[in-house]
């Protein structure tokens, strides 16, 4: 029996390829596989493959392979064949089919790994055999898993504002394999797919693109492979909220009810409240005004009438009564009749004839005075020279009492009406007695209300309210002929423009749109001239009209020194004083040779109204290369065109000079004209010599147009060079039948004309006298050149026929002549003309959204510096970089110069093939979920 058992092990061991060699340990070890079987079999298919596995701590890393039709399975390790005791084989048969089913599985260690000394990493393949052939899975690599204790970079405590963004660094400790970060906010972990304000960085950074009050708490990164977890340092993260006003409550009563007084109303600092050290609000809690109530008026009443008195000498008494019940008050009647009542003495009390002696009459035509027992007040007032009042002093008739005591009191004084047109008691009744006019020649006397005063001004002129030029068309009123810039009303089509305008500009160098939130593109792009108003630049509900003009007049350039130079057109941008959430960009074309760059370069800003020649006054910005950090605007200047981020809307210039001991070099464009209908005998050429910008030439040509001239050849470009040399004309190869008159075929035109001038059409003009009759064509060229300066030289051909029928609208020829314009230029030194840019896209290429989602993974700064830096310098906007440092934004603002500078239609791709070549694939993931992969 113990035979046959043996029999039946040799015989599966012969089946399985093993034989009775032993090593130390009593193991078998494969044998070399046969060759054929003589049973039919199909090449083994395998199942499974073996994956890339981990040995984590003492834990052996298993590897489990799967296949079918296989006689034999085993693995092989580092090229070497793994022992069978670390093999375990089961053998499996599918009910269905009945086709066997082989799987092996094998253990590696730890040691097995660390003892291995290859070139290469541990590695294993599965091998499977039949008798029809073999096959073998791919190689599967075996590391040690770990995961270190510290680090790299942990999150710190931070502070940030409601509503605000907030980047939180980590970097995690070294692991194999690379441990995957996790965040924690009060020891629970962050689901960002379901709290889509998290977003964690392909670094590992927790970005919160808004915060809010619930995301105050503890935050910890944690790091996590097979191997094990670590957790960093806990960073605490304080959401402080500012003050805010509440609206202001209404105004309280005034405190007087009858005159002047104030009153009052308040505000609180609770919308919303300071919370976590958050700043207070700023400004006043309450408010103080004056205010005035009116008071009803009081009409005087008289008092009761006193006792009579005493009978006087002439047999006559008297009574009075004041009108002071009540007194008049705040323009109120005086009391209408007579305080003194005047009566016969009766029932024996006069004493006439008794004590003649003790008494005198009273007469005015005595000298001296009467002396009576009576007694006489009298009050003396002190009045201002500047109300100009004359008053008379008031009495009774005989008596010799003052009738009214004035109230001093009062701002006027009001006579009584019996005082003011007589009476019988009065002692002069023709004369008037009261308040006179400051006019000493008028002949009637009226009295002056409370509300009026007479001074050395006593007429006032009344201007008319003029209402916001913002508000709707405007209707220009005489009254505003003051003005320093006059308004205009222009329709084009698409709105109607109702701010400020120069007065005669021309509509071609117009644009304007209404602008909202969403952004917009004002355009001139016949004159190269381009404003992007980027999205949130204006403010939410609100809608601005916002315009463009390029000023051609010579008085709007700006006044240079002897070294300065204009390098490109003058631009105004306006209406002034919009206030704006975002700078908008303005680009347009110079004419500087910036290779290499000789140029100190300045940007030229004015505040000064369109047209206002008397108050224009020019202020020097930025010199590029010296910002600050408080400089309030970013000059990009690239080889052909300059961008201007701002929020501050004037006009604007580029001006150059000269680098000390260096001498720039600056693009000019030569453009000839001649009239379109020639007398008989002569003809004129004109040659013009401006800035090589698309405006500078569209300018002459709109000259020429109402000129009627034609254009004689294509405008060529020529450089101009510092130093102080001459730009001078040659007209020579004159054709037969023409000459020029002797010595008018030379002519130059001094450098400082062309340098630092500010004429905008400079030109000079050849004559050419008709011999011949018979001969209609004209043949010629102009050679031009700076003196001292050959390489920079060209030369215009004029070849045209007095018999052609040219349009006399030049901005046609030029139109026809514009697509070979480069072509056709031949010149030492690359320069090329400017052509007109292509119109803006309307809209924006990057929508909001995408906007948000890139500065959500761009802006946070990382080891790598593939952030916003990087693309700021592969955009090549990296000359200053504090400008969007201190942005609470870089990406944003980047991306708004990036979309104002690049319009072509391949635009959007190119960034995201930049976003590759940094190695931010989640950028370019960014923007392929919304416009879609075959960008």
């Amino acid at each position: 029996m113990l035979r046959y058992f043996s029999f039946i092990i040799l015989l599966a061991a012969l089946r399985l390829g093993l034989t009775k060699e032993t090593v130390s340990d009593g193991g078998f070890l494969l044998e070399p596989l046969p060759d054929e079987d003589s049973k039919h079999s199909t090449v083994p298919i395998l199942l499974e493959e073996p994956q890339d596995s981990y040995v984590v701590r003492n834990n052996p890393a298993v590897l489990h392979c799967k296949v079918r039709d296989a006689l034999q399975v085993y693995f092989e390790c580092n090229g070497e064949l793994v022992h069978h005791k670390q093999h375990s084989l089961q053998q499996f048969v599918d009910p269905m089919t009945g086709i066997r089913q082989l799987e092996v599985s094998v253990d590696v260690t730890r040691e097995d790994v660390e003892d291995y000394g290859g070139p290469n990493k541990f590695n294993c393949v599965c091998h499977a055999w039949s008798s029809t052939g073999r096959t073998h899975s791919r190689k599967t690599v075996v590391k040690l898993a770990y995961l270190k204790k510290h680090f790299i970079n942990q999150p710190l405590s931070t502070s940030v504002e409601i509503d605000g963004q907030i980047s939180l660094h980590c970097l995690p400790p070294e692991g194999v394999p690379p441990p995957k970060v996790f965040w924690l906010r009060n020891d629970e972990i962050i689901d960002t797919s379901k709290e889509t304000n998290f977003i964690i960085s392909n670094e590992g950074n927790l970005l919160i693109s808004q915060v809010r009050l619930a995301d105050s708490g503890n935050y910890t990164c944690g790091a996590k492979n097979v191997a094990n977890q670590r957790f960093s340092e806990t960073a605490t993260v304080t959401v402080y909220v500012n003050g805010g006003w509440s609206t202001w409550s209404p105004w309280s009563e005034c405190t007087s009810r009858c005159g002047r007084g104030s009153k009052l109303r308040s505000r609180m600092c609770t919308n919303p409240t300071p919370l976590n050290n958050g700043h207070q609000c700023v400004g006043e809690a309450a408010q103080r005004s004056d205010c005035t109530v009116l008071c009803p008026a009081v009409n005087g009443r008289w008092t009761s009438w006193s006792s009579w008195s005493t009978c006087g000498l002439d047999c006559r008494h008297h009574r009075r009564r004041t009108c002071s019940n009540p007194k008049p008050a705040n323009g109120g009647r005086y009391c209408e009749g007579k305080d003194l009542s005047t009566g016969n003495c009766t029932g024996g009390m006069c004493r006439a004839g008794r004590e003649p002696d003790n008494l005198r009459s009273y007469d005015r035509s005595h000298s001296k005075e009467v002396t009576t027992n009576a007694n006489i007040t009298l009050y003396v007032g002190f009045l201002s020279p500047w109300l100009c009042r004359d008053l008379s002093f008031y009495n009774t008739g005989e008596t010799g009492f003052v009738a009214l005591q004035p109230d001093l009191t009062q701002n006027s004084l009001s006579v009584p009406p019996h005082l003011r047109h007589g009476n019988q008691n009065e002692p002069n009744n023709g004369e008037k007695s009261g308040l006179l006019p400051c006019n000493k020649n008028s002949t009637t006397s009226a009295p002056l209300h409370s509300s009026q005063t007479c001074s050395t001004h006593c007429s006032t002129k009344m201007l008319p309210r003029t209402e916001s030029p913002l508000s709707g068309l405007l209707s220009v009123s005489e009254s505003q002929t003051d003005s320093k810039c006059d308004s205009g009303i222009i329709t084009n089509g698409k709105s109607t423009i109702s701010f400020l305008l120069p007065p005669g500009i021309d509509i071609e160098c117009l644009s304007w749109k209404f602008v909202t939130r969403t952004g917009a593109k004002i355009s001139l792009p016949h004159l190269g001239i381009v404003v992007t108003v980027p999205k949130g630049a204006v403010k939410r509900g609100a809608k601005e009209e916002i315009y463009v003009a390029l000023l051609r007049e010579d008085k709007d350039r700006p006044k240079l020194s002897d070294k300065q130079t204009i390098l490109s057109p003058v631009v105004q941008i306006g209406p002034p004083g919009i206030s704006l959430q975002k700078p908008l960009i303005i680009s347009f074309q110079h004419c500087a040779n910036l290779t290499p760059c000789k140029w100190n370069v300045s940007v030229y800003c004015s505040d000064a109204c369109i047209g206002d020649e008397e108050s224009l006054t020019w202020r020097e910005l930025i010199t590029l290369g010296q910002e600050t950090i408080n400089t309030p605007l970013y000059c990009q200047l690239d080889g052909q065109q300059c961008h201007f981020v701002t929020d501050h809307l004037a006009r604007y210039a580029l001006v150059g000079e000269s680098v000390t001991k260096q001498k720039a070099v600056k693009s000019l464009t030569l453009a000839a004209f001649a009239p379109s209908l020639n007398s008989s005998v002569d003809y004129n050429i004109r040659l013009y010599c401006v800035e090589n910008t698309y405006a500078a030439l569209q300018g002459v040509v709109g000259v020429e147009k109402n000129l009627g001239g034609k254009l004689l050849d294509t405008p060529k470009p020529m450089w101009f060079q510092d130093g102080g040399s001459n730009l001078c004309l040659c007209l020579e190869d004159i054709g037969p039948g023409w000459r020029c008159k002797p010595g008018a075929n030379y002519q130059e035109i001094p450098f400082q004309h062309v340098w630092s001038g500010r004429q905008n059409q400079l030109h000079c003009s050849f004559t050419l006298e008709h011999l011949d009759r018979s001969l209609q064509k004209i043949r010629c060229h102009i050679l031009v050149y700076q003196r001292g300066v050959q390489a920079h030289r060209q030369l215009l051909r004029i070849n045209t026929d007095l018999r052609d029928k040219f349009s006399s609208n030049p901005a046609e020829s030029l139109s026809v002549l514009a697509p070979s314009i480069c072509s056709s230029v031949n010149t030492t030194g690359d320069v090329n003309l400017k052509l007109p840019m292509d119109s803006p896209s309307e809209g924006f290429r990057i929508s909001p959204t995408i906007c948000k989602q890139l500065c959500a993974c761009l802006d946070p700064p990382n080891t790598t510096s593939n952030d916003w830096r990087r693309l700021a310098q592969e955009l090549g906007v990296d000359r200053y970089l504090n400008y969007f440092a201190t942005k609470s934004s870089p990406t944003e603002h980047i991306l708004d110069v990036w979309e104002a500078k690049h319009g072509e239609p391949t635009a959007l791709t190119d960034l995201m093939n930049l976003f590759r070549l940094m190695g931010r694939n989640d950028a370019c993931a960014i923007i392929e979920k919304e416009c879609g992969p075959w960008l």
